[in-house]
């Protein structure tokens, strides 16, 4: 009788004797080879693929960061000159613009104070790996659509801002003080930029107080410096009929360290620095901040107000140019914190060209 393991042995040599065999050591490298050639194929097309996610994601923070600022940019654009006088007539008392701003002042008449004042090649980058870039910066001033709202009571937007009829200033030791003839100052606050209109010109001069409910106080010693006592002070020289209307003053600048900042001067509630503005930054890591102006003869200038020399700061300046700024262009180049594969920042530059709606035109 057959033992088990003899029939065990005869199947197995029965098998054997059909023909099937199993993989040879060759064909099973050469899959190896193939599938392992295959996953690096995938695996790279989808570094690949990640590789371009992350550019893309990177361009896209960076211009939507670059956008969100020009939208605010081009919104004061827009509203340069509202209620504000376009022609010079605005007046301050020489190196107030010079010295708040930072602009160069090459005479030693009064400042005027137009709608649009421009700064050209004012802030050095070190930022940006090329030594030696300077930035620009522009200074706008448009009135205060909140103040002294008058109409049907409503939301604001319905409702229509009106200056406040004024008395001449009355002189004092070391300021001036004006008087609504309104009988209120309700509508005023400490530390509120005025634009102060009379006779044939104008000024600017920042409320340092009230005095009981009818009267405002210019002091000399007001946080931007533009009050200034005795003959210099501007404010002494508006004649009646007069009026004085609330105003925004706001200049866009780039740090040196690259923050595209957005300043706006007193008028902030409920606490003031003590340097008198507060800044917002807007868009970090910018390398170069470059402003344009396109006239309304449409020709294209760095700085209107630099005279026919193209050099601010001295004899040859025409700040009355400024009026006659039809559009701003802002160009802004920012550079990322990280890197590609190849250790290299992404960067985006983008053009920007807004209209100066309210410079065109006395009937703001």
């Amino acid at each position: 009788m057959e033992s088990k393991s003899d029939k065990l042995v005869r199947n197995f040599a029965t098998v054997s004797q059909s023909g099937e065999k199993g993989f040879t050591m060759l064909e099973l490298i050469v899959s190896m080879v193939l599938f392992l050639g295959v996953t690096g194929s995938v695996w790279g097309l989808l570094q690949v693929a990640q590789q371009g996610g992350s550019v893309t994601n990177q361009r896209v923070q960076l211009t939507k960061a670059v956008r969100l600022g020009l939208n605010l940019v081009g919104r004061d654009t827009y509203n340069a000159g509202f209620g504000y006088p376009v022609s010079s007539t605005v007046v301050l008392p020489n190196n107030a613009i010079t010295l708040l701003l930072g602009i160069p002042d090459g005479d030693a008449a009064r400042d005027t104070v137009p709608p649009i004042i421009t700064g050209n090649n004012l802030t050095l980058s070190t930022f940006n790996t090329v030594p030696g870039v300077r930035t620009d910066q522009v200074t706008f001033l448009f009135k205060d659509a909140a103040f002294n709202l008058i109409g049907a009571i409503g939301p604001p937007d319905r409702r229509i801002p009106q200056p406040l009829s004024i008395n001449g200033p009355t002189p004092g030791a070391g300021f001036s003080q004006i008087i609504p003839v309104s009988g209120s100052n309700a509508s005023c606050s400490e530390n509120d930029l005025y634009l102060i209109t009379g006779g044939t010109r104008s000024t600017l001069g920042v409320a340092t107080g009230l005095v009981g409910a009818n009267s405002i106080r210019f002091a000399d010693t007001d946080i931007l410096g533009l009050n200034l006592a005795g003959s210099m002070n501007s404010v002494d020289g508006v004649t009646t009929p007069a009026s004085i209307q609330k105003v925004q003053m706001v200049t866009y600048f780039v740090t040196p360290d690259g923050t595209l900042t957005r300043r706006q001067y007193v008028n902030v509630a409920p606490v003031l620095p003590a340097v008198g503005w507060v800044d917002e930054p807007l868009v970090y890591g910018v390398e170069n901040f470059q402003i344009q102006y396109v006239m309304n003869n449409g020709t294209l200038s760095d700085n209107p107000s630099a005279g026919p020399n193209g050099i601010a700061g001295d004899l040859d300046d025409t700040e009355a140019n400024l009026t006659q700024v039809r559009q701003v262009r802002y160009t802004i180049s920012v550079r990322s914190v990280e890197r590609d594969q190849t250790n290299q920042p992404y960067r985006e530059t983008m053009t920007s060209t807004f209209s100066t709606r309210n410079l065109g035109y006395e009937a703001n």
